[in-house]
């Protein structure tokens, strides 16, 4: 708690030095922010002062409607690709397959969309105090794969043959909801504190599928092992307080 408190101290400080360069410059700017039009780039703040992801969103913005009414949202779009060689030992009893090269393929992608509503209270002065909610959606899919190619092992006559894949899948459609409050350190930045709230209907899917191909000298042994899992359900969840920067267009 002690800690927080100190962080929330020096966020209000390192705002207060940025108002007052900016000022010292002889830059100015209209004083009613909430003003119809405005647009603010909005990020969250890591624990280390640095700036960070809006609600976890790669791109964060506000849009103001009017003093009293706002939209704020944010999207995701993050993936990886990776492929590489792998090797791995085997053995049958006392006999040792050796060692089976490989390469283990991975795919991962993520999409997110969050929209607000907000409602300001009290849109004059520079404290401001609102509420708001909206639709959120997730998507998230993963795909691992090992495939090892035929191989004639230290055994002779020895071959060992696996391809394994494993995917799965999350969606999820919701509500979020807001409160939060939001204090101008001069009219182009702001520091707010949040607590979300959300409701979310997720789908879950995954399956595994492995063919094994074990070959000892004329004989093969083929094996398939497969297996789907699909749940679905509501969550209720929260992200607790959280602070983050306005920077004001």
């Amino acid at each position: 708690m002690l800690i927080r408190k100190f962080r929330i101290v020096v966020l209000i400080l390192v705002s207060a030095v940025l108002c007052y360069s900016y000022k010292a410059e002889g830059q100015t700017r209209d004083s009613t922010a909430l003003k119809e039009g405005s647009w603010a780039l909005q990020f969250g703040i890591a624990q280390n002062f640095t700036l960070t992801s809006f609600q976890g969103s790669t791109i964060g913005a506000k849009y103001q409607l009017s003093e009293n009414n706002a939209i704020r949202g944010g999207i995701t779009i993050n993936g990886s690709n990776s492929s590489g060689p792998t090797s791995y030992s085997a053995s049958i009893g006392d006999s040792s397959l050796g060692t089976v090269p490989g390469n283990s393929p991975s795919k991962y992608y993520n999409v997110s969309f969050v929209l607000q509503y907000l409602w300001y209270m009290n849109p004059e002065g520079h404290v401001h105090l609102y509420a708001g909610a909206g639709p959120m959606f997730t998507y998230i899919n993963s795909t691992y794969a090992n495939n090892y190619s035929n191989y004639e092992t230290t055994a002779p006559g020895y071959w060992y043959t696996q391809i394994m894949t494993r995917q799965s899948a999350t969606r999820a459609v919701g509500v979020s909801a807001v409160l939060g409050v939001e204090w101008f350190a001069c009219d182009w930045l702001s520091l707010r504190a949040d607590y979300n709230e959300n409701i979310q209907y997720q789908w879950n899917s995954s399956s595994s599928n492995t063919d094994y191909t074990i070959s000892i000298p004329s004989t093969n042994y083929p094996l398939n092992v497969s297996s789907a899992q699909s749940t679905k359900g509501w969550t209720l969840g929260n992200s607790g307080v959280s602070f983050g920067l306005n920077i004001y267009l």
